[in-house]
């Protein structure tokens, strides 16, 4: 019979079971976790952390010793036992919140309670790795895709997507998609961080998309271990961009999608959708769908940047797996009043050209109105003027000549 050590839940969750011998290395200390998972433990059972630390129970230990780890596991179990028969008798969470989903698509009822606390940051944090590290049997598999090619595995750090909750305000009716979901800790950790109504996760790979249904069973366990809430999510397998996905997509309030490696046909794909997405709606991408500086002119009217702004988020460091230099997100909201706006002016601009092109025609009628008279007005006094000289020639013909008969 195989050995094993066992942590009661201290909300009569389910118990997590490790099998002996634990897993210590580079990638992994199941020692560790152990240790982190009675901590957390404490952290909300502030009790059971004085009774512990009157045994020095957390800090006298030997991870490689069976009977040592099995001694930690029994005294916890005890002192958490004892204090729920005592502060919470009977109380304990319903048998489905426990049960594992027979799919990725899931969330367990009993966990949607508004009654129930979300877990904080530092807890959510050790619940999804402790779940990804028990999930994910082969981390080598995630790679297993064709060179240059849209499905790119990559992975988005838990700060980042921590960091998004605060910049982006998440309401009970906005619905959240990551569009290109891996194995889906993103989507899990937005459900588990925000009342959103609703997460879902899509992914085109195979090995993501069946670890992702592991993934969620972790998750939900680990969840209903510590009593913690959170919203409805969906992960499954699929191609967001077929026609079946369109619906899915439109109805979206948060887009989120990698697309730092999707290349450009991808990316016109996405912005063919982005088009019909519901005003308002934000998308976070890893390369931004416009230029931050776009202007609309009468050449890019067909272009996504007229409907929607776009702003650069902070960088972090470490921020997604395949760098360790600062690397940034971009924010998009949908805005059609922008290309509304765009109109408008145009046709304003468009009218007042009108009324000064009609003033500038109607001064030059004028002023040629004006010429004419003028060049009448000269005519008329010249042919007086010459008329005048006439005469006066004429007048001193005839003097001359009086003069003349005069003489003779």
């Amino acid at each position: 019979m195989s050995l094993e050590l066992k942590l009661h839940s201290p909300v009569g969750g389910e118990s997590v079971n490790y099998k002996w011998p634990l897993v210590i290395g580079d990638e992994r200390d199941e020692s560790h976790e152990l240790i982190e998972t009675i901590k957390w433990v404490c952290e909300d059972v502030p009790d059971l952390k004085k009774a512990l630390e009157k045994i020095d129970a957390l800090t006298v230990y030997d991870p490689r010793s069976y009977e040592s780890m099995k001694n930690l596991c029994d005294r916890y179990n005890r002192a958490i036992d004892g204090l729920r028969q005592l502060e919470w008798g009977s109380m304990k969470l319903p048998s489905s919140s426990c049960s594992s989903p027979s799919s990725s698509s899931s969330s367990s009822p009993s966990l949607l309670s508004p009654s129930l606390p979300y877990a904080c940051n530092g807890l959510l944090k050790h619940i999804l790795q402790v779940s990804y590290n028990r999930a994910i049997e082969d981390p080598d598999k995630l790679n297993q895709y064709e060179p240059f090619s849209p499905e790119v595995y990559g992975e988005t750090s838990f700060e980042l997507v921590h960091e998004l909750t605060k910049v982006i305000s998440f309401g009970e009716e906005d619905i959240f998609i990551d569009l290109g979901s891996g194995v889906g800790q993103v989507v899990l950790q937005v459900a588990a961080a925000t009342g959103c109504k609703l997460c879902y996760g899509i992914e085109k790979a195979d090995w993501p998309a069946k670890y992702s249904k592991d993934l969620s069973r972790e998750f939900l366990k680990w969840m209903s271990f510590y009593g913690k809430r959170h919203g409805m999510f969906h992960l499954e397998r699929g191609d967001f961009l077929n026609e079946d996905k369109l619906e899915i997509i439109n109805s979206a309030s948060i887009i989120f999608v990698n697309n730092f490696a999707f290349g450009p046909h991808v990316d016109h794909q996405l912005k063919l959708r982005f088009a019909n997405v519901k005003e308002g709606a934000r998308i976070v991408s890893s390369r931004a769908f416009c230029p931050l500086n776009f202007h609309i002119t009468d050449r890019n009217l067909s272009d996504i940047g007229t409907i929607m702004t776009v702003e650069e988020l902070t960088a972090l460091p470490a921020a997604v797996s395949w760098t360790d230099k600062p690397f940034a997100y971009y924010l998009h909201t949908i805005d059609r009043s922008l290309l509304e706006k765009y109109f408008k002016n145009l046709k304003s601009n468009s009218e007042g050209n009108y009324r000064k092109c009609n003033g500038e025609k109607m001064k030059r009628k004028i002023m040629n109105g004006s010429s004419k008279v003028m060049k009448m007005m000269a005519m008329t006094m010249m042919t007086t003027l010459m008329m005048m000289v006439t005469s006066q020639k004429i007048m001193m013909v005839i003097l001359i000549a009086m003069f003349d008969r005069l003489a003779h």
